[in-house]
């Protein structure tokens, strides 16, 4: 599921269609990715206007038109936003693709977790300004931090950092990341934590969101080396840090990659 930084990339994906003119507007209204809008009236708003702006905000996007119109986009799962110039490239799964002049805005999801919205409003939506924080901000200091982990104290971690209304943007691979590079434990409940662990994990996570922008935001690079992150992903991985197989388990439903010798 694309987190963060992936996000911020497919986001960027649309930018050579910015203040272009929206000669068409294809789209399978069968899909269950236009399960909460209009696909008629969504068709009605984009045709003719321009894309203007965007921004992210953990998993989801959103992007400003002319007219009082943004466009809401969630991948879900699958999802992904791409800029063809050819109308030949166009695939089965695209079930969102804007005509501009200079070729096409494309949104792809082959398992339609994702979704798209529509919403007329002369600034924000109102759901965009009530938002949590975003974690690379500066209001997501170590005191807000600290007061998530202390009302959410029996929680164990790697499920609390999964938390979407506390930590938006944070999936699977960059939950591993933060817990790993703290070397703290996945299944430790956030009370557990002395305060100089609490203070490791604040400068983790605000660390991994800093490189994931940096590297994958970009141009959808990976990590370096020295990150768990091209260790994880196979069976008989090993700890960058150690040399150690890396262990995997489930929590909070979710398969979990983490070091043994490491995170002590």
């Amino acid at each position: 599921m694309p987190e963060l930084a992936e996000v911020a990339f497919y986001c960027s994906q649309w930018r050579p269609g910015f203040n272009r003119t929206i000669r068409s507007v294809k789209l399978n209204d069968k899909v269950r990715c236009f399960r909460d809008v209009s696909t008629r009236q969504l068709s009605l708003k984009l045709k003719g206007n321009r894309l203007t702006g965007s921004r992210t905000h953990g998993k989801r996007m959103l992007f400003q038109l002319r007219n009082s119109t943004w466009l809401g986009v969630h991948l879900g799962m699958t999802g992904s936003l791409a800029f063809r110039k050819e109308e030949g490239a166009i695939e089965t799964h695209d079930h969102l693709v804007l005509g501009v002049e200079n070729g096409w805005l494309v949104f792809n999801d082959p398992r339609q977790f994702g979704k798209v919205e529509l919403y007329v409003s002369k600034g924000l939506p109102e759901f965009w300004e009530n938002l949590p924080r975003e974690m690379e901000s500066a209001p997501f200091d170590f005191g807000y931090f600290e007061s998530i982990l202390h009302r959410r104290g029996r929680s164990p971690l790697k499920s609390l950092l999964l938390d979407q209304s506390l930590f938006p943007g944070v999936g699977n691979w960059m939950a591993d990341e933060v817990l790993w590079r703290a070397r703290v434990r996945p299944n430790r409940s956030a009370r557990s934590l002395e305060r100089s662990e609490l203070k490791a994990l604040f400068r983790s996570l605000k660390f991994v969101c800093r490189g994931a922008m940096k590297y994958i935001a970009t141009d959808f690079s990976d990590p370096p080396k020295s990150w768990l992150f091209t260790h994880r992903w196979k069976p008989g991985g090993r700890c960058p840090k150690t040399g150690v197989e890396l262990e995997r388990t489930q929590i909070g439903g979710r398969t979990t990659c983490w070091s043994a010798e490491w995170q002590k």
